[in-house]
């Protein structure tokens, strides 16, 4: 009776011991990790939504009451990418695909939250809508919001090179901005406050590239590499950005 009953209940326990596991794995586990998934989920939202909103209308207060060059400043594209960066940066969207979401999400509400406020606070045509530069500037926010919104989560998770890439990534656009300010120069011809504020807009984001260097990099090593980078990708973006009209 002992040899058969050794067998038996060995595998009686064999079956129990992974049910019992299994039930407080799914008992207690998972309750826990799918609310915290849908809380990011909705953060992420939240965080796009609230700043899309502001920033939009605020872009075009700042345009009428700030001084020059601060004042171009409040319009520029360089600076709009950046928030989507900022936006996929922040601990409060995290996640393989929300950055990316999150940033496209608040630069398209941010286009027509522009847009809108225009309409209704300086009367103009709601066509600005949907016309062709809203267009144009709508696919500028799509692809923008995926690649600020992604680089900014790789410079908050400080990763080896992902890292490095990311601040990159933020560096390098205010410095083709900057670029391509210094470009402009030559068309700027015989107006000397023209070429003043293109001079004064160019040494701010400058400044700003400098300060994002320091920022949005996790380690010296970062920083390091990442200001390195953003040389070559300031280039790339420079002429890019350039021939299209954007920058």
């Amino acid at each position: 009776m002992r040899r058969g009953c050794g067998p038996a209940e060995a595998v009686g326990v064999q079956t129990l011991t992974p049910v019992r596991v299994t039930a407080t794995l799914a008992g207690e586990v998972e309750p826990r990790t799918r609310p915290a998934r849908t809380r990011t989920r909705w953060t992420s939202v939240l965080v796009a939504v609230v700043v899309g909103l502001v920033l939009g209308p605020l872009d075009l207060l700042l345009q009428r009451v700030l001084p020059h060059p601060f004042a171009d400043l409040a319009n520029s594209p360089a600076l709009w990418a950046l928030v989507a960066f900022c936006v996929g940066w922040s601990d409060r969207v995290r996640g393989r695909w929300w950055p990316a979401a999150a940033g496209t999400l608040t630069l398209l509400l941010a286009v027509e939250g522009y847009h809108a406020t225009a309409v209704l606070a300086l009367g103009d045509d709601p066509s600005t809508l949907t016309n062709g530069a809203a267009v144009l500037w709508l696919g500028a926010a799509l692809v923008a919001g995926v690649v600020f919104g992604t680089a900014g989560s790789w410079a908050g998770s400080a990763r080896k090179w992902l890292g490095p890439v990311g601040t990159a990534t933020a560096v390098g656009v205010l410095l083709a901005e900057a670029w391509l300010d210094l470009a402009r120069l030559a068309g700027a011809g015989d107006d000397p406050a023209r070429s003043q504020d293109l001079v004064q807009t160019a040494l701010v984001l400058l400044v700003l590239a400098s300060v994002a260097a320091v920022l949005a990099g996790r380690s010296a090593r970062q920083r390091v590499v990442g200001s390195v980078l953003a040389l070559p990708l300031a280039l790339l973006g420079a002429l890019a950005f350039g021939s299209i009209g954007l920058l």
